[in-house]
């Protein structure tokens, strides 16, 4: 049907394609650029909530703006004045709801900045040490209403410029950091990466094409077809991303250099098979039917494990990690509709007029008689291939254990924008990054309960290795009021005059926070540690409700999703996988022979990580799956050829023949996978460089896998039963 519908129609198919790719390009403007650890988490994650319920309450850090004022004196009549001047401009600002710093405290307390430096000086030691960490460093924390990335982003770039353009004293320096600017310089990054990877990916895919398959087509132009595929391909789904609600973020920017590489893989086999027919003097109807109705099953099938592969990351609990295989996966089923009808399409509208050249017989190049050898050494030294392939699963399967987290998502992001400079300096100052916070349920805010939640603070240090030390309401009250008040009308007084900054930090409605500063660095750390203070609370005896959130607890929830999540990645991949081959050639050997390679592919890779000291990444996570539905497309080519050569020839024989014939194609296959991840490398996001390298690997180990492994398996079940009668 789809022949007859490309060879009756095919204005309309091109047509009706170009208006798509049309309406995907104007769709594609609304793509929104964002950069949330939101997108790590499901909604209804239980301590993604409660840290969300926390920063809320609390008006923490995590969603505040910090500005740092340096100089060598910040407590310089001048420069306080600078600072005050600077949060009177940004409390203009829209979504700007407080600005805070020692400027301001002065003035709340005296109407101006004081005159004498010894009163300013004073001042500054008993209300501000928060705000001035040293005398060369002051914040400024700015508390903002903007929850929408837009308005964010917004508020950032108007701050920034703000800081910018306002006059500095000499010898001061002023940079700006805090959730909402760092989300706003990454989505501009993310933007950065975008147009690079994607240019460096195209540009690759040239170089790759006019080197493996201008060879292959009569008119050299039209190596390039296979590539118009994919980018069409990228187009479509990056129009589609605005309609899908799904943003552009660190992690699904990866997609469209990626699906550049595989997306021409489809193309290239059509393509190639339809010059093929054309050179051997049919016409172009016929050698339209024949290419399709060859290939498409093939080309079918690769694609399918490829889309299993991908799909089955919305197992992994993480909506980014979801959002990336859902568009991966939609841009390979494009491309593979676009393979089966406008390839066709175009190719019988341009190849009319083309002059049918006759075949010549091609010069054995280094390509060739490297697979010559290769088949050579794999048919004759099966036995040892397969010994070297149960020694690498067993290393694989101890690296994997061994493997380290990395589940701070700002190690993800370029580690030289300002504004994650700014906030690593700001959290050795200040700490932050290792904070477990215990949210208590009180009936109200007395002096009986500000002491009793003190005592659990000292409490829980005292039984905590990993704690160092603990910040409470009451530590608070002592380092402003100088003690303790001596009753609940004193504690109201002191209360009212607390700076508002030092009081919502601990206090929210009926609820007291006590911080806990841990130096935890490892996943099970934060676990064991997370759990114990939950266990410390409860043999306190404190009998209202209480949870313990921060932003510790938060990664160390990542870090159970990233185990989790590729556990159930893999094993998702893997039966479906196994399903889809066992209903195609209904036997459970020939369907799990392709995944013997794969699984040495996936211990290899744990083997590089733990050798190289890599850390797993939430991205890195998904490599597994994405191999085992990358990687088996090589080895299901090897195997449908061994079948067809083992109707003729013995087993040896048969291998040599597979991997001498097939080896050239899916080699063509794995160089133009490797250009799109490769490109990788060249992105910005220390994540994405990980993933290529690591992509990069898996593709080339995938390729000697199915020509190495997949034969030496068939060899060896052919001692036990002929692999035509399974």
């Amino acid at each position: 049907m789809i022949v007859r519908i490309v060879q009756r129609y095919p204005f309309l198919i091109i047509g009706l394609t170009l208006s798509i790719i049309i309406f995907s390009l104007y769709s594609a403007q609304h793509v929104v650029y964002e950069y949330k650890i939101d997108t790590f988490f499901s909604k209804n994650d239980v301590i993604y909530c409660q840290y969300k319920l926390f920063t809320k309450d609390f008006r923490v850090g995590s969603e505040n703006v910090f500005i740092f004022v340096k100089c060598d004196d910040v407590t310089n009549r001048e420069v306080l004045k600078y600072m005050l001047m600077l949060g009177n401009e940004l409390k203009h600002l829209k979504y700007v709801e407080n600005v805070v710093s020692p400027a301001s405290i002065l003035v709340s307390i005296y109407g101006k900045i004081p005159e004498n430096p010894i009163v300013i000086q004073q001042t500054l030691n008993r209300y501000c040490k928060d705000l001035i960490p040293t005398n060369t460093l002051a914040l400024i924390s700015i508390s903002i209403s903007a929850t929408e990335s837009q308005q964010r982003n917004e508020l950032a770039k108007q701050i920034e410029e703000v800081v910018k353009f306002l006059p500095k004293p000499a010898g001061v320096s002023v940079s700006v950091t805090g959730s909402p600017v760092v989300g706003y310089q990454i989505m501009k990054s993310i933007q950065k990466s975008v147009r690079l990877t994607t240019t460096a990916s195209v540009i690759l895919m040239v170089v790759i094409l006019f080197l493996v398959f201008s060879g292959v087509v009569r008119r050299k132009i039209f190596a390039l077809v296979p590539l118009l595929i994919s980018v069409f391909s990228v187009i479509f789904v990056y129009g589609a991303m605005p309609i899908l609600g799904i943003p552009m973020t660190e992690v699904t920017n990866g997609f469209m250099p990626i699906l550049i590489g595989l997306a021409i893989e489809y193309a290239a086999q059509l393509q190639s098979r339809f010059e093929e027919e054309r050179k051997e003097g049919r016409g172009i109807d016929e050698s339209i039917e024949i290419a399709i109705k060859s290939t498409g099953v093939a080309i079918a099938l690769a694609m399918l494990t490829t889309v299993i592969g991908f799909l089955s990351m919305l197992f992994s609990g993480v909506p980014a990690l979801g959002w990336f295989g859902i568009l991966s996966a939609l841009g390979l089923i494009v491309a593979f509709i676009l393979t089966l009808t406008f390839l066709p399409a175009l190719l019988k509208i341009t190849d009319k007029d083309v002059k049918v050249e006759v075949s010549r017989k091609e010069e054995t190049g280094i390509l060739e008689r490297s697979l010559g050898v290769l088949a050579k050494v794999t048919a004759k030294r099966y036995r040892t291939i397969l010994i070297l392939t149960v020694v690498i699963i067993i290393f694989g399967l101890y690296g994997y254990t061994q493997i380290k987290l990395e589940t701070n998502p700002r190690n993800y992001v370029p580690q030289d924008l300002p504004a994650i400079v700014s906030l690593k300096e700001l959290e050795r100052l200040v700490g932050g990054q290792h904070y477990y916070v215990v949210i208590l349920n009180v009936d109200k805010i007395d002096l009986d309960v500000i002491k009793k939640a003190d005592e659990l603070g000292r409490y829980i240090a005292q039984r905590e290795s990993y704690i160092d030390n603990y910040e409470s309401l009451a530590k608070a009250i002592v380092q402003f009021y100088g003690r303790m008040p001596a009753n609940d009308i004193e504690l109201e007084m002191v209360l009212n005059r607390l700076p508002s900054y030092i009081k919502d930090k601990y206090i929210s409605g009926h609820q007291i926070a006590i911080y806990l500063a841990s130096h935890v660095k490892t996943f099970d750390e934060e676990k064991k540690l997370y759990y114990s203070i939950q266990n410390d609370v409860r043999f306190f005896g404190w009998k209202n409700g209480f949870y313990v959130s921060g932003y510790t607890p938060l990664l160390m929830e990542m870090g159970r999703l990233m185990l989790f999540g590729q556990s159930k990645m893999t094993i998702a991949a893997y039966i479906l996988i196994v399903a889809l081959m066992f209903l195609v050639y209904r036997s459970i050997t020939k369907a799990i022979v392709p995944l013997v390679s794969i699984t040495t592919v996936i211990a290899i890779l744990n083997a590089f990580m733990f050798v190289f000291g890599i850390k797993q990444t939430m991205l890195s996570t998904t490599m597994n799956s994405m191999v085992l539905g990358l990687g088996i497309d090589f080895s299901i080519h090897v195997l449908e050829r061994y079948l067809e050569e083992r109707r003729s020839f013995d087993p040896m024989m048969s291998v040599i023949r597979t991997v001498e014939r097939t080896g050239k194609a899916i080699a063509t296959s794995a160089l133009t996978m490797a250009g799109g991840f490769g490109a990788l490398l060249l992105s910005p996001f220390p994540l994405m460089q990980t993933f290529g390298v690591l992509s990069l690997i898996a593709i080339l180990f995938s390729l000697l896998a199915s020509l190495t492994v997949v034969p030496a398996f068939l060899m060896i079940s052919e001692k036990i039963r002929p692999i035509l009668s399974f």
